[in-house]
This record gives C-alpha cells, structure tokens and sequence, in this order.
C-alpha cells in the first residue's frame, strides 16, 4: 500500500523527470517483491497525486482513491480543465470517501476545511505501508500539506483534529510505520527544493536517528515486506478455499464492505493458523516421542543382557526426531503458527469493532495502531496486514446499527454456550485435565522409581540379572517418561495457558456482566473497546513469549 503525498503546483519542465522517478520506484518494489501486488493511494489533487495515478495506471497498478471528504463538497476545488481531468480519473480505480468531521456548511473554508485535509493526511499515512513522498523539502505548516502529512507520519503530530502526543526525541520503540520515500521537486510558488536535493533526486526516509535518509531500502523494511510476501503466498495456497463469512461474524447488507475486507481475511488466516498449528504439533508431538523411544531404547541396551540390538533402534529414533527437528526448523512450523495467530486475532478485534462501530478514542489512532506498539520490528507486517484489512472500514466512521451492536455483543462476548467467554472457560477446563495428567504422570514416574531404587538397595543381592535390569529399567526409565511428558508440557505453555485462559475468562465475563445492565449503545460500544484493546495487549505479549521459546525438540538436542 503506497500513500500518496505532494504538491499541486509542480514546474511543467520537471513532470518528466518525476515521472521517470516514479516509474522507476513502482518497478524497483516490483522486481523486488513480486508476492507483492502493489495498491497506490492518491487523493487526485492536481501536480503530484494525478502524476502518481497516471503512472500507475499506465503500470497496471491498481488505484484506491481517496477523497479528504464526501465528493460533492470536494469537487468544489477543482474548476475548468482540472475538473474534468478530475471527474476522467474518477474511473482509474475504486472511491473512499473520508466523512465529515464538522458540519457541512463548515466546509467552504476555514478551520472546517483545513481538519477535514489534515484528517486526509492522517488516514492516508496510517493506511500507507509506504508514503511516497514528492516533496521540495521544506517545511510548512499548511494543514494536511505535504510538510504536515510527512511530520505525522515521522513525528506523530497534528495540529487541528486531535491533542495528539507526539514521539518523544528519544523513542526506543521500533515501527514500520515511519517509512517514506522522498522523489524531491520544485514548486511553481517557491522555486527549487531545499539544498542539498535536486529535482528528481529520491531517498528514503524513516525515523532512524543515526542514518534518516538512505539510498537503499532498509534491510529491516526488506524484513517486513519478506514477511507480508510469504504469507500472501500461504494465503494463496492454504486460505483460498470457499469463504462463508456469515459463519464467523454477524453481517448484512450494511456490513458488506467489513465482511468482505476485514471478515473474509480472518477467515483466511485462521485456516492458515491452524493449518500450522497442527503440522507444528505433530512435529513437536514426534520428536518428544521419539525421544522417549530413544530414551527407552538405550535403558533397554545398557541394562539387558543380549540386547546389542537396541544400539541400532536408538540411532533411528534419534535420527528421525533430529530430522523432524531440522525440518520444522526450515519450515518455522511453529513460529507461522504463532505469527498467523496472532494476526488473526487481530482481525477479529478489528472486524468486530468494525461491525459494532467502535472507534479509537483517538481519531488519528485505528485498531492496528493498537496491536503490538512496541514488539520488534519484524512483527510490523501484521501490522501491515490490519492496515490493508481496514483501509475502507476505517474511513466509514459510522456508529453502527443497535442490530448489529447486539448481535456482536452476542457473538464476540456471548453467554452460555456461544461466544469468546464460553471459549476460554471450555479450553481452561480441557487444559487443567491435560495439566493434572502431568502432575500424575510426574508423581508417578517419581514413585515408582523411587521405590525400584529401594527394592534395589534392599534386595539386590537376592534378585536375578533380570529382575535387577528389569527394576534398573523401571527406575531410570518411568521418571525418564515423565520428565519427557514434563517438557513438552512446558513447551506447549500448558500452565502458562491456564493462567491466560483464565485471565481471558474473567475479562469477558465482568464485560458480559457489565452489558448486562441497561446501559446506552455508546456506553456498550465503550465496554467492548476495553475488551478489545485487552485482548489486543495479552496476544501481543503472549505472541512474543512463545516466539522467544525454543522450537520443537530445540532442548531436547541442545541438552541432549
């Protein structure tokens, strides 16, 4: 998703060089990421925007046109031949119209018209993975002029339609939400861009405090988009079956931009998910097997007579659980598990706040902007994903019918046996029984070992060679299993499962218990934002613990 930016009054001489700079930048991301199909946002102001469009349409790149407000009232800037240029590139791809933020008759000008271009600005680079930027490199404080479009994107400030806080000089939080591309120009007004640039010159430009502009993409941008193109590829080969919406979200007609942008991609990426959450379990499930055969297999050799056999049973085990190991390790099995998941749940805090019409209370922050603020920078293209999910819904800014606000209520929070709380409650029950299954098996490795031992130190000297191997067997061998069973319950987060299912539990019922008084539609939308920035937070932190655990059978071959 590339944003547009720039100024309207362009020098005649210098829109060919633009134009070949252009060209250039869309085929560079082309060649570089051909997963990658590229979206260009413009708002199709003379100069810049419609030099930007063209380009596009001339490249087959597909063009989102957004409008800084509804087209009626934003038409009136356009007069004679750049009207009708106007209404001709209307048809290069599809409309978004931004809502009022005032009253209408507000509009003709002054500080009305100014916040509904500061509002452009705002949306645009919220909704851009890169903001493409032709710019003379001076600074202005005409709202939502380029200058400004660029310091919120850098800086996070805005001067008229909130009190936003901007980044502090010493940010230690990394984003990939500060990426721009900089083509520099002239202006017909003002003359040459500011020195040391020249007409046509392009650099990018990021928040980084030793090295702002580079020639060169950032590696850690590469990252990101390396990232969002291996899941585009996943989608494709996983997630394309049919889609029945209606089955995981409760929408109509008048949800139907929601369903199909934000509904529709859930849909997909939770197939994904668990598409890898299973190939992860069950490579994870085989190389803690195979080390207990492995385990087993070497008691069975040291402690039996005859049984030189079993040398060749435990080199087998052990080469199939390694080989398991390296393949989840190309794969990253489980690490595309966590990753997908966590996108997912994402979505469906995004869909579902689209559905019920909750908004931020900050109208310059959408839900992605509350989805792992401050995890590392590689986590940036779920993030990436939100931000294509909700480049319509984000601009309706309705409140959402009462219908549909119930009906979300009872599908998200729900009761009984419906909803997320009936969810948590049946996973924290199926996850202690499994949790007590451990504790058993731990007890009664630990047991029954101790008691060979005894029997050993004992009665040893009256007991047979096999008797002796048998109880030698049974001692190593029980808390052996047990200790088997022991890590991979640690390394499936069971306990740690508990705790956050449990957590989830109670969050979603104080909030059903809270919608079940009497309260008014803006005071229930207030309710299930708390509930969703919550959720938002735990996957967040829980994505990010998971990620740092070893991978499967990792400990088990680092520690032999």
């Amino acid at each position: 998703m590339i944003g547009v930016t720039g100024h309207r009054d362009l020098v005649p001489d210098e829109v060919p060089l633009l134009d070949q700079a252009v060209e250039a930048f869309f085929l560079d991301l082309r060649n570089r990421f051909p997963d990658l199909p590229l979206l260009v946002t413009t708002p199709l102001a003379e100069g810049a925007d419609r030099l930007v469009a063209r380009v596009a349409q001339r490249l087959g790149i597909e063009v989102n046109i957004l409008l800084p407000m509804p087209l009626e009232f934003y038409e009136q800037d356009f007069a004679g031949v750049s009207a009708e240029t106007f209404e001709e590139m209307l048809a290069f791809g599809d409309v978004i119209e931004l809502p009022l933020l005032g009253d209408a008759p507000d509009l003709a000008h002054g500080a009305g018209r100014d916040a509904q271009y500061e509002y452009l600005g705002v949306y645009l680079a919220a909704h851009s993975h890169i903001l493409l930027a032709l710019w003379d490199g001076k600074p202005s404080e005409a709202p939502g002029g380029t200058a400004q479009v660029i310091r919120f994107h850098q800086e996070n400030v805005v001067n008229l339609i909130a009190g936003v806080e901007p980044r502090s000089a010493i940010d230690f939080s990394e984003d990939e939400s500060d990426l721009a591309y900089h083509i520099a120009c002239s202006r017909r007004d003002s003359g040459p861009p500011r020195e040391p640039w020249r007409p046509g010159e392009a650099s990018w430009l990021t928040r980084d405090d030793v090295a702002p502009r580079t020639p060169l993409l950032p590696q850690r941008y590469v990252n990101v988009f390396n990232r969002q193109a291996r899941a585009n590829r996943d989608l494709q080969r996983f997630g394309d079956a049919e889609i029945r919406v209606e089955e995981a979200f409760p929408v109509d007609a008048d949800s139907a931009i929601v369903a199909h942008d934000i509904g529709r991609l859930f849909i997909a990426v939770d197939r994904v998910a668990v598409r890898y959450q299973r190939v992860a379990l069950r490579a994870l499930r085989g190389v803690y097997l195979l080390a207990a055969l492995t385990g087993l297999s070497f008691i069975a050799y040291a402690d039996f007579p005859d049984q030189d056999y079993m040398i060749w049973l435990y080199l087998s085990f052990l080469g199939l659980g390694f080989l398991i190991y390296l393949l989840e390790r190309r794969g990253a099995w489980y690490r595309r598990y966590l990753d997908y998941r966590g996108l997912a749940e994402g979505l469906r805090v995004q869909c579902y706040w689209a559905l019920a019409g909750v908004r931020t209370s900050n109208p310059t922050e959408f839900p992605h902007d509350r989805f792992m603020r401050r995890q590392e920078l590689e986590l940036g293209w779920i993030r990436n994903v939100m931000r294509y999910a909700g480049r319509r819904a984000d601009a309706l800014r309705s409140t959402g019918s009462e219908r549909l606000l119930e009906a979300v209520i009872e599908h998200w929070i729900g009761e009984g046996d419906s909803g997320q709380t009936h969810y948590y409650r049946t996973r924290v029950h199926h996850l202690a029984k499994n949790n007590r299954l451990t504790t058993l098996m731990g007890m009664t490795g630990f047991a029954v070992g101790l008691g060979s031992a005894v029997v050993l130190a004992l009665f040893q000297a009256r007991l047979d060679e096999w008797t002796v191997a048998v109880l030698i067997a049974v001692m190593v061998g029980l808390p052996y299993l047990a200790a088997v069973r022991a890590s991979y319950a640690e390394r499936i987060s069971e306990h740690e499962l508990i705790a956050q299912f449990a957590h989830y539990d109670r969050i979603f019922s104080n909030a059903l218990h809270v919608l079940a008084a009497n309260l008014d539609a803006n005071t229930r939308r207030s309710v299930l934002r708390a509930v969703g920035e919550e959720e938002l937070q735990e996957v967040g932190q829980w994505l990010m613990r998971q990620r740092e655990r070893p991978q499967s059978g990792e400990r088990i071959f680092q520690t032999g």
